[in-house]
């Protein structure tokens, strides 16, 4: 592989998971005869609908206003603010960003379809607008946060120091610091515009039963309904993919604004205490997020599988069920370490000295940035074009699942592990390389000691989303063997609410068993045996000097 060896592994990644199956697929509007059987590729007019674009514009943009107050006062209290409660909003925002949003909203139909409230007000503002919009607000306020967080952070102690000196009103400064954040609000607001606009759990779940029709949704429909019209998907998905470019070009003309305007070298912000009034303000937003976002929906569902007993057996689940878990957990462990791997191999190569290292990083910013216009149903609709031929006959094998798993998260993974792989030193490997220890032997004593709990984390996030993944499974999925995301959509949209809760749980319960486990076990088995083979305890108390160097 040599010099060019990261370059050309990244191109071929990029050129199978991507390149070649969206083109196939985007082109079909003028290529119909690329459709995967013949007569799929014709479509009557131009295949839009009116109504599905308004909403999707309509709803992702109250979405994307509504999130910023929230993500800013959450960054602010995680960034600026010490109180107690910092760790529990933390904890709650990536609970929620990891929840999947089917069962999200599953959680509040149970809760509204109580014969008090399902012919009531809120039965009407949770199948209406209101509903909707709302649940996609919460969705989005992790990566609000963390936005958030980044401008806060911008506005540096020096920023505040000359604000001060010079802004003697509390309020002038109060509204300069609001025009400095500009920038940051407007990332935040294009990044959920994009992200509302692709959430098809909530699209296929509250969407479909509010008879809202969305362009996430339709697209779906029209590779899985009779007659099947992959022309007319392709049209739609132009719309999203579109749509998200727009977005992400503004965002990106934002952030470089928000580089400017926040200046170059800037010290850390001050971390004050918080006051009273900032306090109980800080506590009613944690409090608030976590009942929305995880006691009441997750109460909810463990209310329904324990009341709906019905007769016999009816708290057990069946053999689909365990069938479904069992699937969903070799599907999302394999597709979780080929994504990891995969990422390891591409920034590693980035660390090499020459061309090579910089073309991979401009590829990989290319790579994560256009991830964002490409949702889960785009990419297995493209899939079952490009891989349903006679040169690659995957379509309807767990390879294919597998695969599509694998390229959807890359780009999250590779995000996840950007900044440790950017924090090694190259001198580390440059120097065992002088002194004659082979590649096997540095990535065994100097990588994976400082990488793994890095690793292991990032292979527990995407584990954790693969596991209840929906759009990909839904279109990708072999006949007869049903992941669990489709297993559980269908019982929804059955309206079977008390066995779609059990098994939600269930799963829930060994997913976080796994991962805990994983992410717990995995660092010390294999850290902790490496510097016994590395020479001992002495080796063993240089281990985090060395960790702490890089840092």
């Amino acid at each position: 592989m040599g010099i060019c060896g990261p370059a050309v592994l990244f191109g071929a990644v990029v050129a199978v998971s991507f390149l070649y199956p969206l083109t196939r697929f985007m082109m079909l509007p003028l290529m119909p005869d690329w459709a995967p059987l013949p007569g799929l590729g014709a479509a009557s007019g131009l295949g839009l609908s009116s109504g599905a674009l308004w909403n999707t514009v309509r709803l992702s943009t109250e979405a994307g206003l509504l999130v910023i107050p929230p993500g800013l006062l959450a960054g602010f209290l995680l960034e600026r603010r010490r109180w107690r409660g910092a760790g529990l909003l933390s904890a709650v925002l990536w609970g929620i960003f990891l929840m999947p949003s089917y069962l999200l909203t599953m959680g509040w139909q149970i809760v509204v379809a109580a014969p008090f409230l399902a012919d009531g007000a809120a039965g009407r503002l949770l199948y209406g607008e209101a509903g909707i919009v709302a649940l996609l607000t919460l969705k989005g306020l992790a990566f609000s946060s963390v936005a958030a967080r980044a401008g806060w952070h911008a506005v540096g102690a020096d920023m505040d120091a000359a604000s001060r000196v010079h802004v003697p009103a509390a309020w002038r400064r109060a509204w300069l610091t609001l025009r400095l954040l500009l920038p940051v609000s407007g990332s935040i607001f294009t990044i959920q515009v994009v992200a509302a606009s692709q959430d098809f759990g909530i699209a296929a779940t509250l969407g479909a039963q509010a008879h809202m029709p969305l362009v996430i949704y339709a697209i779906y429909q029209d590779l899985s309904t009779v007659p099947l019209d992959f022309t007319r998907a392709a049209r739609l998905s132009w719309v999203l993919v579109l749509l998200a470019l727009a977005a992400l070009v503004v965002q990106a003309v934002l952030a470089r604004r928000s580089v400017m305007a926040g200046g170059g070298h800037r010290h850390r912000p001050g971390v004050a205490p918080c006051g009273r009034g900032m306090t109980v303000l800080a506590w009613s937003l944690t409090v608030g997020i976590l009942l929305a976002g995880g006691g009441v929906p997750l109460l909810a569902l463990a209310a329904q599988a324990m009341g709906d007993t019905g007769t016999g057996d009816a708290l057990l689940i069946d053999g689909e069920g365990w069938r479904g878990i069992g699937l969903s957990l070799r599907y999302a462990f394999v597709s979780a370490v080929f994504a990891v791997m995969l990422a390891a191999l591409i920034l590693g190569g980035r660390m090499r000295a020459g061309g090579s290292g910089r073309v991979v990083a401009r590829m990989l910013l290319w790579l994560t940035s256009a991830n964002m216009a490409v949702p889960g149903v785009i990419l297995g609709a493209a899939y079952v074009i490009a891989f349903n031929g006679r040169v690659l006959s995957l379509y309807g094998t767990p390879a294919l699942l597998i695969l599509a798993y694998t390229a959807s998260h890359l780009p999250i993974a590779i995000r996840f592990l950007d900044a440790p792989f950017a924090h090694l030193h190259r001198g580390l490997g440059e120097a065992a390389r002088v002194h004659g220890v082979s590649l096997v032997r540095r990535v065994e004593r100097i990588y994976l000691p400082l990488l793994l709990r890095r690793l292991t984390w990032a292979w527990g996030m995407v584990f954790v989303t693969l596991f209840f993944e929906l759009p990909l499974s839904e279109i990708l999925y072999p006949a007869g063997s049903a992941p669990l995301g489709v297993k559980l959509l269908s019982l929804d949209d059955t309206l079977h609410y008390g066995a779609e809760a059990r098994l939600a749980l269930v799963a829930m319960g060994i997913c976080l068993a796994v991962t805990a486990a994983a992410i717990i076990l995995v660092p010390r088995l294999v850290v902790g045996s490496g510097p016994e083979r590395m020479g001992g305890a002495g080796n063993a108390r240089t281990a985090p000097s060395l960790e702490q160097e890089n840092a």
